[in-house]
């Protein structure tokens, strides 16, 4: 008689031993990740930002000032009138004012800087109706140039004279060692222009445009003007390398000026190679407010773009430094769907 093999049954594995080989996977995914992401920067740094962004959720709505201006040539004294008073902006009685417009450079027939008409209403309204100590305007142009050819071209010389106010370049302006607060580039200190450390307020003022690296350029990014050039070179590549997501969140977390506000000059904006060579689009607007990430957003949706898109604005929401959602920014003024374009987007490099 032969002898027949018992057939063996296959181990069957518990619904039990299934999560925990479930939960073990997502753990060590989870860590990976974590790893990934906190390698440069730290693990307690990665939780303090990501623990920070979260409390946005809960804060009040952020609020932003839409204002329909069509032209230049329009009364942009009483625009800035409105959008001040929409935008909720803060008390700057008696205050030092830095106005910081985005002059990078004159390229003929291209709007890539500030018009100096929205400057000059900005400055009557700060001297007349909100009643400031002083008031200058500054500027570190990213190339090196001739500040003073650059003036005369975008017509800010004009401007300058007509106003009796004050030029610094912030290039070349005493420097004061300041500490960096977010631990989101690798630095701990960094280089900043007197001017703007000793100022009570500082405005940027930037142009509505496209931008090769950052997508857009907006109020943050506009900071980068406040950066010396004589200490970390032109066009600051020193700083870039940092990361710019990185180091324009630093710049924004650090802002040693305890008030201030974005006024983003979107009359005539700048679409496709932009930050210098894109053609012009007329978007008849003004946007205002204390919240620089809110602002920024909200110039992004008025080109046609996903904030949530823009890598340095998704960080930055993501760190907790403003509120990215449409839900948390409570627009007053103008309708921003009224006011929306299709913008050309910057080609990448």
């Amino acid at each position: 008689m032969t002898d027949q093999a018992t057939p063996q049954k296959s181990p069957r594995v518990s619904r039990r031993t299934l999560l925990r080989l479930g939960l073990l996977g997502g753990i060590v995914a989870s860590g990976a990740i974590i790893y990934d992401r906190t390698k440069e920067v730290g693990v307690a740094n990665w939780f303090k930002w990501m623990l920070r962004g979260q409390t946005t959720r809960f804060a009040p709505a952020s609020r932003v000032a839409l204002v329909s201006v069509p032209s230049y040539d329009d009364d942009l004294l009483r625009a800035i009138h409105s959008l001040w008073q929409n935008a909720n902006a803060p008390d700057l009685q008696g205050a030092n004012v830095v106005v910081k417009p985005n002059i990078v450079e004159f390229v003929p027939d291209r709007p890539c800087f500030t018009n100096p008409h929205v400057v000059r209403a900005l400055i009557q309204y700060l001297r007349d109706t909100v009643q400031v100590k002083s008031v200058v305007i500054a500027e570190g142009m990213t190339f090196r140039r001739d500040p003073q050819a650059t003036l005369i071209q975008t017509g800010y010389r004009d401007l300058l004279d007509s106003q009796h106010i004050d030029f610094v370049d912030l290039n070349y302006d005493d420097l004061v060692l300041i500490p960096l607060r977010g631990g989101y580039a690798k630095l701990d200190k960094l280089f900043m222009a007197r001017t703007v450390v000793q100022a009570d307020a500082l405005i940027s003022v930037p142009k509505l445009k496209t931008h090769h690296w950052t997508q857009i350029s907006g109020s943050i990014k506009n900071l980068f003007g406040i950066v010396p050039g004589i200490k970390y070179g032109f066009p600051k590549n020193t700083l870039h390398i940092q990361g710019i997501d990185a180091f324009l969140a630093e710049l924004l977390d650090s802002l040693p000026t305890p008030k201030r506000f974005a006024l983003v000059d979107g009359i005539v904006g700048l679409q496709g190679d932009g930050p210098l060579f894109g053609t012009s689009v007329a978007s008849g607007a003004l946007i205002g407010g204390s919240d620089f990430l809110a602002v920024d957003a909200t110039s992004a949706r008025l080109m046609g773009f996903d904030p949530a898109t823009i890598a340095y604005l998704s960080f930055i929401a993501w760190a907790g430094l403003g509120q990215l959602d449409p839900n948390k920014i409570e627009l007053r003024g103008a309708s921003l769907n009224s006011l929306m374009r299709s913008y050309e987007p910057a080609p990448k490099i």
